[in-house]
């Protein structure tokens, strides 16, 4: 007779050790796409539940995680305290281009390492690839859309879904099995430095409207869907990677704000939802909601009626680890109601994160019940989605043929030429081939490139270049220097007008290229601006033109410079989804 779901769970559940139940609620960083000792050791030591993917960086114990050391210099290590091999890779050298067929061979390894241990029990295997600039695989060539905001520009939900169908497609294909993903928060402070473009709108509805969309999309491709930053940090002025925010808005207002793209995400049955690190006082005064029980087993549980996986947010940013040191804040999630933790770390936090949640345990100040109902949580996602007999068995060959499908390819296209939005425009475009141009491309970060032919640091003059030689090239920094600016400025005085790029990205703290654009218009010129972002930052206040393609990813690149030479009509009906702060 055939064992049922409950069945398979409940022995599997009994069989496991403890130290093998503590392992399965963390999913560790695998950055780069070798498998180190350290990485390997994660998951035969430490008996890693899931592997969170990287694969442009390089994996080292020298690394710190937004600027902060995540190891607890307090932490006293039990008797049986075993630490992993560690990687001393320099981490300002560069990572490496993985195809999606060599990534496909890296995964099934790492999940033949995960089968072999005495569980038996398969990785989820996750990735941040929301569109824009937050796709944490970006080579090989595989397609990328973009931001959520540039989706609900284009204002079609059924487009939305195929969006998500294609991306689950593509990275299910390699063996992905959880995408962070949709971001559900509505954007309703302009200043946000951490959501921006990644949040569908500033309207409610519109949010809900294509999270559904897009959650059934990722799902129906094969992906389990994670609805994030809940309860929501559309309205923090901060970025958590940098402090603890707290978000003072009442219920009432949560509830007809902040609650309401989650709560259609849940109705779309959405598989996981990530927590935010930020105070909500109207639930709970004193914890961030991925420590609070109140924010997750009363209001999520309880009045939501969410019954799948809850994952913290990366437990290791600012807003978590300058209060709690990380293996007590690992306790405490999971005390709360947090099924599986997110450590982006490659050093000795791993051990101490590991062990602090096993003394928890043994102490009793967390519940074996409580462990249990995570762990089993855990299981029955991984049995649902088959991994129990399809990890490690994804053939390189079918990675190949739908990530370079015509199909996929042409839809990347397409998307990208409908998110165009002309912001502003004196009657500079379109541009013309007797105009003399300076194109100023903004180098890209590194880690957001595929770093070959189809995503490098030069796509923007690449695709100018297509329409028109008579051209002058230059870069600069995504902040430009004062050696950039200097340069351009001086540059400028052979054109006619100045075409540039001014992303934004969170990560670049010291901002992006506006300080350029400022410095150009003062001394006379014109300029037009590309940017991915339509709030002031990347639009700027002073540029003559201004296109917003709402993402950095190659299609968006190469669309918006089609369309200033007039090869790309804009979409009438393509419209700003936002109201605050434009």
């Amino acid at each position: 007779m055939t064992q049922g779901k409950d069945d398979f769970i409940s022995a599997k559940l009994e069989s496991m050790t403890l130290e093998e139940k503590v392992g399965q609620l963390l999913t560790f960083t695998w950055r780069g796409a070798i498998l180190t000792p350290s990485g390997i050791e994660q998951i035969t030591k430490l008996n890693a539940g899931g592997l969170c993917l990287e694969p442009y960086g390089l994996e080292t114990s020298k690394n710190l995680y937004w600027g902060n050391s995540q190891i607890d210099p307090t932490f006293q290590p039990p008797p049986d305290y075993f630490t992993t091999a560690l990687t001393y890779f320099d981490p300002h050298n560069h990572g490496l281009s993985v195809t999606p067929e060599e990534l496909t061979v890296a995964l099934n390894r790492a999940q033949s390492l995960a089968l072999g241990r005495r569980s038996a029990i398969p990785l989820h295997v996750t990735i941040d690839f929301e569109g824009d600039f937050k796709n944490d695989y970006t080579a090989g060539g595989i397609r990328q859309f973009p931001s959520p905001m540039g989706l609900a520009a284009i204002g079609d939900p059924r487009l939305t879904y195929q969006v998500g169908l294609t991306v689950a497609r593509q990275l299910a294909a390699m063996g992905v099995t959880q995408m962070y993903s949709p971001v559900c928060d509505v954007n309703v402070n302009p200043r946000n430095p951490e959501i921006g473009v990644r949040s569908f709108s500033d309207d409610p509805a519109v949010c809900a409207e294509h999270v559904a969309a897009i959650v059934k999309g990722y799902q129906d491709g094969g992906i389990a869907a994670t609805a994030k930053h809940y309860p929501g940090r559309g309205d923090s002025a901060t970025d958590a990677h940098d402090v603890l925010d707290r978000v003072n808005a009442d219920r009432k207002r949560m509830a007809e704000l902040e609650l309401v793209p989650f709560k259609a995400a849940i109705d779309a049955g959405v598989k996981a939802v990530m927590t935010a690190h930020t105070v909500y006082p109207a639930y709970d005064n004193e914890l961030p909601a991925t420590l609070s029980p109140r924010i997750l087993t009363g209001l999520l549980r309880g009045e939501l009626g969410f019954d799948g996986v809850i994952v913290s947010d990366a437990i290791g940013m600012a807003a978590i680890l300058k209060k709690w040191p990380l293996p007590r804040a690992c306790a405490m999630a999971i005390q709360a109601g947090v099924d599986h933790i997110l450590l982006k770390a490659d050093d000795e936090s791993r051990s101490q994160c590991f062990f602090g949640i096993k003394m928890a345990v043994e102490s009793g100040a967390l519940p074996r019940a409580r462990l249990n109902d995570a762990v089993r949580r855990l299981l029955s996602l991984k049995y649902d989605q088959g991994l129990f007999h399809s990890a490690g068995k994804m053939d390189p060959e079918r990675t190949r043929a739908v990530v370079r499908s015509k199909e996929v390819i042409h839809f990347s296209r397409d998307v990208a030429e409908r998110a165009l939005l002309v912001m502003r425009d004196d009657g500079k475009l379109p541009l013309r081939q007797d105009q003399k141009i300076l194109v100023i491309e903004q180098c890209i970060p590194y880690e957001f490139l595929g770093k070959d032919l189809y995503s490098h640091p030069h796509m923007f003059c690449e695709a100018m270049t297509n329409h028109s030689t008579n051209l002058i090239v230059d870069d600069t920094a995504f902040h430009a220097t004062d050696e950039d600016v200097a340069e351009a400025l001086e540059l400028a005085k052979r054109a006619d007008l100045v075409v540039m790029t001014n992303y934004y990205a969170r990560i670049e703290k010291r901002g992006n290229n506006q300080r350029l654009v400022q410095k150009l218009k003062a001394a006379g010129h014109r300029v037009v601006v590309v940017t991915n972002y339509p709030y002031v930052e990347g639009r700027t206040d002073e540029a003559d033109a201004v296109v917003c393609n709402f993402s950095g990813s190659p299609d968006s690149i190469r669309a918006a410079a089609d369309l200033l030479f007039g090869g790309v009509v804009p979409r009438p009906t393509t419209k700003l989804p936002i109201t605050i702060g434009v």
